[in-house]
């Protein structure tokens, strides 16, 4: 069994040594709205989400095929892209943020301390860390759940029939699953 196991790790690995299409894809489609929803949640559009993620999917992939990242499984692979990305996003708000320029009569006076896009963004970025680390420890029933909920934006009713439970079922589920995931979340605060 643990030969099974050892082999389904490196599926996605296999995938990327060997270009092979299909998996690839669907890992990309799979892994965008990560990307997409903490671009979002910090300041930018879905053509920077767009941008930054096919920037960092194609790092991904030349480091893993040139095998100068060798992970252990599909989770860090996940971790990798979405670190590269997030890290591609902070770089550009900061770059942005050095372009602007203003006049001295700008409201050059009225600079407050909560006014620091860059501090704002560690802190939320922080924050999804924190949760993308508690969401890791989900089970899998969880992950899949709030993964087809958030991420692929399916209605509650689709996932009550894909799991074959009543939509009130579903719905308590996902909650549940939410305040499991809140506890782990505060847990590692």
């Amino acid at each position: 069994m643990e030969d099974t196991l050892t082999q389904g790790k490196f599926k996605l690995l296999d995938a990327f040594l060997n270009n092979e299409e299909v998996p690839i894809r669907e890992f990309y489609i799979a892994e965008y709205p990560k990307t997409k929803y903490y671009i979002l949640k910090n300041g930018g559009t879905v053509d920077n989400a767009k941008d930054v993620f096919q920037e960092a999917y194609f790092v991904c992939w030349k480091k893993l095929s040139s095998r100068k990242f060798q992970p252990k499984n599909k989770n860090e692979i996940e971790a990798y892209l979405f670190t590269i990305a997030r890290n591609k996003w902070i770089d550009q708000t900061r770059a942005a943020t050095k372009r602007k320029t203003t006049s001295i009569n700008d409201k050059m006076y009225q600079l407050a301390a909560d006014d620091n896009p860059t501090g704002e963004l560690e802190k939320k970025d922080k924050q999804l860390t924190i949760t993308l680390a508690a969401f890791e420890n989900l089970g899998q029933g969880c992950k899949d759940l709030l993964t087809q909920f958030y991420f692929n934006k399916m209605s509650l009713r689709t996932i009550a029939e894909k799991l074959n439970i009543e939509e009130a079922s579903a719905k308590n589920k996902k909650y549940r699953c939410i305040q499991k995931l809140k506890e782990l979340a505060l847990g590692k605060n």
